[in-house]
């Protein structure tokens, strides 16, 4: 079975986020070795955008995280805490994000990402990271 229809069964047809049934597809949730439906969601076009985009991100939209973060997959879980983690100046979202329980190791995959992103990385004159 592809990691598409792996997806479809396990998410019902809907977005894993936010539940809509329109313009779906898969999201490999990064960062992602090797291609797996363990490490992917299912996820319409507007959340996928959003995700992609910080610039464009409708807060309203990502109400529904109230629901799809006590999901059993970690993927979702994951995707969830990254979102609220970029809401926290909304107070819905911190509150959320407090009651948030991630296993350990969901919770550093979590993380991953953003430490990368926060990481300083310094470069000599020629590009080299030192």
């Amino acid at each position: 079975m592809s990691i598409e229809q792996t997806l479809i069964e396990r998410s019902g047809h809907k977005c894993e986020l936010c539940g809509s049934t329109e313009s779906l597809s898969v999201y490999e949730v990064p960062p992602v070795a090797e291609a797996h439906s363990d490490k992917c969601i299912y996820t319409c076009q507007i959340c996928k955008d959003q995700i992609e985009n910080n610039s464009e991100l409708v807060v309203n939209h990502w109400h529904c995280l109230n629901d799809s973060m006590w999901s059993q997959t970690p993927a979702v879980q994951v995707m969830a805490w990254r979102m609220l983690n970029r809401l926290t100046t909304e107070g819905w979202a911190k509150d959320l994000l407090d009651m948030l329980y991630l296993e350990e190791e969901t919770q550093s995959w979590a993380q991953k990402v953003i430490a990368e992103i926060d990481e300083i990385k310094h470069i000599d004159s020629n590009g080299v990271q030192l």
